[in-house]
C-alpha cells in the first residue's frame, strides 16, 4: 500500500516538542474556509501555478506532451493535463509545481530516519499532518509499526472528524495527538468549515478518557472564534484532565491565499485576532494557554 503526500518537512518546530519532520496527507473531510494548506483538501494529485513567479520563458510548453499554452499573460491552461509534472520539472523558477506524490511505507521511513539523531537529540519525532492523516489510516498502519522498531516519537495532527474506532488501530503507536478544535457552535463550524462539529467534539472527550497525551490547537479568526464564549466552553470540554498538556492559539496567517490562487480555488481572508485578544483568550486557558 502506497500513502499520498503532499509535502515533507523536516526539521520542524512548531508541529509539537522537539525537532521533528512533519510528513502532510493528501486529503481532507473539512473545508475550512482559511485553510493554510488548501492543496491538500483533494486526495488526487493536482497542478499548482504560481503566476507571480513565472518569467514567461515558456519552458513548460516546449515540454509538455499535451500542449499546454499559457494564457492571459501568466494563467495556465489545464485541460488536457495528464499531472506528468515534466513541466514541473522543467521550471526554474518554480512558478509550476506537483502537489501530491505516492510512497510505500518503507521509503517514507528512509526519509525519517535522516534525521533520527535531531529527534533524539531534542525530543522530537515524527509529526502526521495534512489533510487529515486518518483518511489513509490503513496506509499508516503500515507505516508506524516501522517507526516505533526505530525508537522514534509520534504525533498525529487531526481535526477529530473521522470513526474513534479508527483511531483505535492507531493508538499503539502514537505517543501523543494535536487536536485541531476550530469552533464550539456547531452552527457557525457547519458555516465555515463545511462540516458539524459533534463527532470532533465526541472524539475530544474519549481521547481525554482514554488518556492519551493531547495538545490542543486553535486557529484564531478575527471576529469568528476569537470570543471569550468559545474559549470557555473549549475549558468546559476540557476541564481539568492531566492529559491535555497546552492549548495553543495559532493566530490567522495568509499563506493559504497563494496556495488557492495556484490552484485557481476561491480566496477568502481573514484577519488574525488583535494582539490584546490573544493574551486574553491564553489566560483563560490558564497555565496550558501558549500564543
Amino acid at each position: 500500500m502506497k500513502g499520498r503526500i503532499f509535502n515533507i518537512q523536516r526539521f520542524s518546530v512548531h508541529d509539537g516538542p522537539g525537532i521533528r519532520t512533519t510528513v502532510f496527507f493528501k486529503g481532507c473531510n473539512l473545508r475550512c474556509q482559511w485553510c493554510h494548506n488548501p492543496e491538500s483538501y483533494e486526495t488526487g494529485i493536482q497542478l499548482e501555478y504560481f503566476a507571480d513567479k513565472c518569467v514567461g520563458c515558456r519552458a513548460c510548453e516546449a515540454v509538455c506532451p499535451q500542449g499546454a499554452r499559457i494564457q492571459d499573460g501568466h494563467r495556465i491552461h489545464r485541460q488536457g493535463c495528464t499531472l506528468c509534472g515534466k513541466c514541473a520539472e522543467a521550471c526554474m523558477y518554480g512558478a509550476i509545481a506537483i502537489a501530491g506524490w505516492d510512497l510505500e511505507p518503507e521509503t517514507l521511513l528512509e526519509t525519517v530516519l535522516k534525521d533520527k539523531k535531531y529527534y533524539m537529540n531534542s525530543g522530537g519525532g515524527i509529526t502526521l499532518s495534512g489533510g487529515e492523516p486518518m483518511l489513509q489510516w490503513e496506509f499508516l498502519s503500515e507505516f508506524l509499526p516501522l517507526v516505533k522498531e526505530n525508537g522514534i516519537s509520534v504525533a498525529l495532527d487531526t481535526a477529530g472528524n473521522v470513526p474513534y474506532w479508527k483511531y483505535e488501530k492507531l493508538f499503539p503507536y502514537l505517543d501523543f495527538i494535536l487536536l485541531d478544535i476550530k469552533i464550539m457552535d456547531d452552527t457557525l463550524h457547519r458555516k465555515y468549515t463545511g462540516v458539524s462539529n459533534k463527532l470532533i467534539l465526541e472524539n475530544a472527550k474519549r481521547f481525554i478518557e482514554q488518556g492519551i497525551r493531547i495538545h490542543i490547537r486553535i486557529p484564531l479568526i478575527k471576529g469568528i472564534n476569537d470570543t471569550i464564549e468559545n474559549a470557555r466552553q473549549l475549558t468546559h470540554l476540557l476541564g481539568d484532565a492531566p492529559n491535555v498538556e497546552e492549548v495553543r492559539l495559532l493566530p490567522y496567517h495568509t499563506l493559504g491565499v497563494r496556495k488557492s490562487q495556484s490552484l485557481e480555488l476561491p480566496v477568502c481572508e481573514f484577519s488574525p485576532p488583535e494582539a490584546h485578544t490573544m493574551e486574553q483568550l491564553r489566560e483563560i486557558f490558564g497555565d496550558k494557554g501558549v500564543c
